[in-house]
C-alpha cells in the first residue's frame, strides 16, 4: 500500500494544485508546465494574469496560446495574434513590434513589392535593419544587390527563408570570392548546413568547393567533407574529415569523422582509432564487428538494497533538484551520492551516477521497470529501453522544454490522442508512473510498427513525427548508391531526428545483445537500403509502379 501511494501521490497534489499553491514553487520550466495545465482549467481572467505572471518563458507559445485564451487583457491578445503572423492581420497593423514579431522573412518574400514596401516604412525607425532587408527583397535583380549589401543581410535572409525559396532565388554558383567572404560570418556554418543537406542546391555546394581554410565547427567540416564527397572531390573529402575530427568536442563526432575516413579510404588505422574510442556508437560498433571484437564497456544492473526509498523519483521537482546537485558534484563527491540513492528504488538515478563517476567510459544500459515490458517480443523489448535511454535515461518524472513527459517523453496531445483510443480518462501527470508511461509508448509503437519496420526509421518517426519520415523515405533517400545508408543518414537536415535516431540504433543493438537475441550492426546498415525490409510507404510505392 505503501508502495502504491508513493506513486500516486504527486498525480492527485498535481491536478488539485491551485493559483496559491503555484506561487510556493520554483521557477522554471517546470512550474512552467504546470501554469500551462492551470490555464486549461476554468479559471476567471484575474487568475490567468496571475498564474502568467509566475511565467518563466513567456516565450513559450503553448503558454501564450492557453494565456490569450483566458486572459481579457487586449495587448496580451494582440501579442498572440502578432506571434501568429496572419498577413491580413499584420497589413491592418501599424505596430512596428507586432510587425516585427510576425513577420518573418519566408513570409516576406511572398509578398509583393508594395506590401514589403508598406512594411519597410513602418519597420525603418525601429528595426532598421530588417527594413533594409525587405527593401533589398524589391530590388531587382535581387540576388547581386543582396550580395553587394553584405554578409550580414544575406546570411539572415538565406538562413530564415526556408527551402522553397533558396531553391528558387539562391541556388547559383557564386564566385570564389564571394563564397569566402560570407563564409568570415559566424551564420555562415547554418548556411552549410542548408545547402548541403538540400538535394536540390547544386550549385551552391560547388561554390562550396571553393573555400579555402576558415574558423568553422567541427559540424561544419564534415559537412564539407560529405559535400566534396558526393561531387567527387575525395582528397578535398579527406582533408576535411581531419580538420573535422581534430575539431570535434564530442567523442561521437571524432567517431563519425573516422568512420567516414574508413569508408573513403578502407585503411585499418581507421577502424583501429575507432576501438579505441571508449563510446558506444554506431560507428563503434561497426568497427569492432569489422575486427571481431565485442563490445563490453557497459553495465546492465546495480546490486542495491531491498528496501523502500526515501526518495520520491515520480516528482519533477524533486529530480530536478537531485539532477543540479548530480552535476555541480566533484568526482570525490560522487560516491557520497550513491549511498544516498542505494535502493532498488533509486536504480535509475544510482545507474545515472554511477556512469559519471566512471566518466562515462562504461555506460548504463539497465532495464528497469520490467512488469511494463515482460509480456514483450525481445525485439519490442529492445526498442522500448533503446528509445527509453535515450529519451530520459529512464527518469520517471523527466519534462522537457517542449513538455514531453516521463521516461519515454511522451508529448501531451498523443497521450490524450492515445488515451482517446483507449478509451480512458487520463491526466498528464500520471505519465510520471513509469508504468504507465511505458503502457503508452507501447501503443504509439504498435502504430508505428504498422509502417516502419526498421529501429533508425522508428527512432525518426518517434522523435520528428511518421509524417516528417514518411516525405523524407519518399525522396529518394536510402536508395542504392555510392556510400549509402550512410549519406543519408548524415544529410537529414533535422538535426535533432538525424542524431538521435543514430544514437537509439546503437542502444538497440546492445539490448539486443543483453537480452540474448544479437543483431549484426552491417546488417541494419544494408537493409536500410531495401523497403521490404524497412517501411510500407516505399514498398507501396514500389509495387504501385509493378
Amino acid at each position: 500500500m505503501i508502495r502504491i501511494l508513493f506513486i500516486l501521490l504527486p498525480v492527485v497534489l498535481w491536478a488539485e494544485l491551485s493559483l496559491d499553491e503555484l506561487e510556493t514553487k520554483p521557477s522554471g520550466h517546470i512550474r512552467d508546465f504546470q501554469i500551462w495545465q492551470f490555464m486549461q482549467k476554468d479559471i476567471t481572467p484575474s487568475q490567468a494574469d496571475s498564474a502568467y505572471s509566475l511565467v518563466n518563458n513567456r516565450e513559450n507559445s503553448k503558454i501564450l496560446k492557453a494565456y490569450a485564451g483566458k486572459t481579457d487583457n487586449l495587448i496580451v491578445k494582440k501579442r498572440f495574434m502578432c506571434t501568429r503572423g496572419n498577413i491580413d492581420f499584420l497589413l491592418g497593423e501599424t505596430d512596428a513590434d507586432c510587425i516585427n514579431r510576425g513577420l518573418s522573412y519566408a513570409k516576406a518574400m511572398a509578398l509583393d513589392d508594395k506590401q514589403r514596401e508598406y512594411f519597410a516604412k513602418l519597420l525603418q525607425e525601429k528595426y532598421p535593419k530588417k527594413s533594409m532587408r525587405l527593401t533589398l527583397m524589391n530590388k531587382h535583380p535581387f540576388l547581386p544587390n543582396l550580395l553587394a549589401s553584405g554578409s550580414d543581410h544575406y546570411l539572415k535572409i538565406f538562413n530564415n527563408i526556408g527551402a522553397e525559396n533558396r531553391q528558387k532565388y539562391f541556388d547559383v554558383k557564386l564566385s570564389q570570392k564571394d563564397i569566402n567572404l560570407l563564409a568570415d560570418d559566424r551564420r555562415f556554418a547554418r548556411a552549410i548546413k542548408y545547402i548541403v543537406t538540400d538535394p536540390k542546391m547544386q550549385r551552391m555546394q560547388t561554390s562550396l568547393l571553393q573555400l579555402s581554410p576558415h574558423e568553422l565547427s567541427a559540424q561544419s567540416y564534415f559537412f564539407l567533407a560529405l559535400n566534396a564527397l558526393r561531387h567527387k572531390a575525395v582528397n578535398k573529402a579527406g582533408y576535411y574529415l581531419e580538420i573535422s575530427h581534430n575539431k570535434a568536442y564530442y567523442q561521437m563526432d571524432k567517431d563519425k569523422a573516422s568512420f567516414w575516413h574508413y569508408l573513403l579510404s578502407k585503411e585499418r588505422q581507421y577502424l583501429q582509432r575507432l576501438i579505441e574510442s571508449s563510446d558506444i556508437n554506431i560507428y563503434t560498433l561497426y568497427a569492432r564487428e569489422k575486427l571481431h571484437l565485442s563490445t563490453e564497456n557497459y553495465f546492465t544492473r546495480r546490486d542495491l538494497d531491498r528496501q523502500t526509498s526515501e526518495h520520491n523519483l515520480s516528482d519533477p521537482y524533486i529530480w530536478q533538484e537531485t539532477l543540479n546537485q548530480i552535476r555541480t558534484s566533484k568526482k570525490d563527491e560522487l560516491p557520497g551520492l550513491l549511498k544516498t540513492f542505494n535502493t532498488q528504488d533509486d536504480e535509475v538515478i544510482n545507474a545515472f551516477i554511477y556512469s559519471k563517476s566512471l566518466d562515462y567510459k562504461i555506460h548504463n544500459y539497465i532495464m528497469p521497470y520490467k512488469k511494463a515490458t515482460y509480456a514483450l517480443s525481445s525485439d519490442d523489448k529492445a526498442l522500448i529501453y533503446a528509445l527509453g535511454r535515450q529519451e530520459s535515461h529512464f527518469i520517471p518524472s523527466a519534462i522537457s522544454r517542449s513538455y514531453a513527459l516521463g521516461v519515454m517523453q511522451m508529448m501531451p496531445f498523443l497521450i490524450r490522442s492515445l488515451a482517446k483510443q483507449k478509451k480512458e480518462e487520463i491526466r498528464l501527470e500520471q505519465m510520471f508512473d513509469p508504468y504507465k508511461n511505458i503502457e503508452y509508448a507501447i501503443e504509439h509503437l504498435k502504430y508505428l510498427k504498422k509502417h516502419l519496420y526498421h529501429p533508425l526509421f522508428i527512432a525518426y518517426a518517434y522523435n520528428g513525427g511518421i509524417g516528417f519520415t514518411k516525405r523524407y523515405l519518399l525522396k529518394g533517400n536510402f536508395s542504392q548508391g555510392s556510400f549509402e545508408p550512410f549519406l543519408s543518414m548524415e544529410l537529414m537536415a533535422n538535426t535533432e531526428s538525424r542524431e538521435y535516431a543514430k544514437k537509439v540504433l546503437a542502444n538497440y543493438v546492445i539490448y539486443k545483445k543483453i537480452i540474448g537475441d544479437e543483431v549484426n550492426i552491417t546488417s541494419l546498415f544494408e537493409r536500410l537500403s531495401e523497403p521490404s525490409y524497412t517501411d510500407g510507404f516505399r514498398r507501396k510505392k514500389i509495387a504501385m509502379k509493378e
